[in-house]
């Protein structure tokens, strides 16, 4: 092992010079006594040879000591530095590279001090985490996933889906991997509810997923629901008395009563019909069931044109309705696809007070289009992306007038998805508004 000396510096380069003075002396000697040529230069490659085997002794030397310091570093020992070797090119390097050390060393130890912290946080976190690698590799997860999922064996390799013992969350993991599936999906688990949501970290190949624990909200949503039932059947009975005592005394009222008495039913009329829209709607939440049946479409359509005409006549409109030829059978809940009809028509109603509302059937490829337009006021575009939620009023003024409460449109979308088809809507302020409602071909269930 090469022992550097703990004097002076030396320079390699005077080293090397220093042990070719004797080779320069003996070959001075040589060529005084007149020797052959080939003794001459025989001498000069051999004291050559000498002194580079002495630089390449120097240099294996020093390369031993840096790759058994940076074995030493490699084995945990990140504090071992380069020594001094007395040499000054060699101390020239040690001094370049002790400080990267140093400063590697550092970053190190504070990336492990972020890494614990991160590592505290991520446990923390009462929601289940974890990432794998795009083929499915779980690589880490926190304490909450190895609660939730009793499969997962923090001391063995394991892919996701040898974990997850629930199809459905493996199904969805599997699009996060190959595809753009949305950015929120629920799912039970274990009798609770989760929202999963993941991120793809494409440069590191992972994806991170969380897992959010929605049964409190599920909870308040459910005791809300409860509320409004309670709430609507218990108005639904004074309502009806006070509407019965207001028409009966309407026929010995006072003529100047008489005013009073018709706000009296109006208001109770509309408070009625609130009750109604909110039990309908309550009712196609608890029981997302349809009841299938194959419809004539074309009488469907004209039972409910006759059924509609007194409410378009009150208002002097016009009611046109086009079929397909080809579409003359539909399957779908008739009760049901009748109220998103009705509830399309009592909301054109509000806002269209001259033309024509008009109904349109067509069939593309395996799928059904229906088209209801309107030429009524339209609605302004800063309204459409909201106008399903229950209770949104895009016009508040004509829906005081009219009655009405913003939950008709709400009930509309439910029933549309139950026949896993959607709506969409256009609408240009002047020019009227049209639902464009999207249907499967489903089919009735055999008997």
């Amino acid at each position: 092992m090469f022992h550097p000396p703990m004097h002076r510096k030396k320079s390699l380069l005077l080293l090397i010079s220093l042990y070719h003075l004797p080779l320069v002396v003996l070959l001075g000697i040589l060529y005084h006594q007149e020797v052959s040529l080939f003794i001459f230069w025989s001498s000069y490659a051999l004291g050559e040879l000498i002194v580079l085997a002495f630089a390449l002794k120097l240099f294996q030397n020093y390369a031993r000591l840096i790759e058994a310091t940076a074995n030493k570093i490699k084995a945990g020992e990140h504090e071992t530095r380069l020594r001094l070797s007395g040499i000054k090119e060699f101390d020239a390097l040690r001094n370049s590279l002790n400080p990267m050390l140093d400063s590697l060393d550092t970053a190190i130890k504070h990336l492990a001090v972020h890494r614990e912290e991160l590592r505290l946080i991520v446990n923390s976190i009462e929601e289940v985490l974890w990432a794998q690698s795009l083929d499915g590799k779980i690589e880490w997860v926190n304490d909450s996933f190895s609660n939730l999922f009793e499969a997962y064996d923090p001391f063995q390799s394991q892919y996701y889906w040898e974990v997850f013992l629930q199809p459905k969350l493996s199904a969805l993991i599997k699009e996060y991997s190959t595809g753009n599936p949305e950015k929120l999906n629920e799912l039970e688990i274990n009798g609770s509810y989760y929202l999963l949501s993941g991120s793809k970290n494409s440069k590191a190949g992972r994806i991170v997923f969380i897992l959010y624990n929605i049964d409190i909200i599920r909870q308040a949503e459910q005791m809300k629901k409860d509320f409004i039932v309670n709430l609507a059947h218990e108005i639904r009975t004074p309502l009806t008395a006070i509407k019965g005592f207001s028409e009966a005394m309407e026929q010995t009222a006072k003529p100047e009563n008489i005013r009073f008495l018709k706000i009296i039913q109006n208001h109770t009329e509309r408070l009625i019909h609130l009750v109604n829209d909110l039990q309908i709607l309550i009712k196609l939440e608890r029981q997302a069931s349809l009841n299938l049946q194959e419809i004539n479409l074309h009488t469907f359509l004209e039972n409910l044109n006759a059924m509609l005409l007194p409410m378009l006549e009150e208002k002097k409109l016009g009611l046109t309705i086009e079929i397909d030829p080809s579409l003359k059978r539909i399957c779908v809940d008739p009760f049901k696809f009748e109220q998103v009809f009705i509830n399309l028509v009592e909301n054109s109603l509000r806002y269209t007070d001259s033309g024509t509302i008009s109904i349109q059937a067509r069939c593309e490829s395996n799928q059904i289009i229906f088209t209801f337009a309107d030429t009524g006021a339209g609605i302004e575009a800063i309204h459409l992306p909201r106008i399903f939620e229950r209770f949104y009023v895009a016009d508040p003024s004509r829906n005081k007038a009219s009655g009405g409460a913003g939950l008709g449109l709400a009930i509309v979308k439910h029933i549309v998805l139950l026949h896993q088809g959607n709506i969409a809507v256009e609408s240009t302020q002047g020019r009227g508004t049209s639902f464009i409602i999207t249907l499967p071909r489903l089919h009735a269930p055999e008997a």
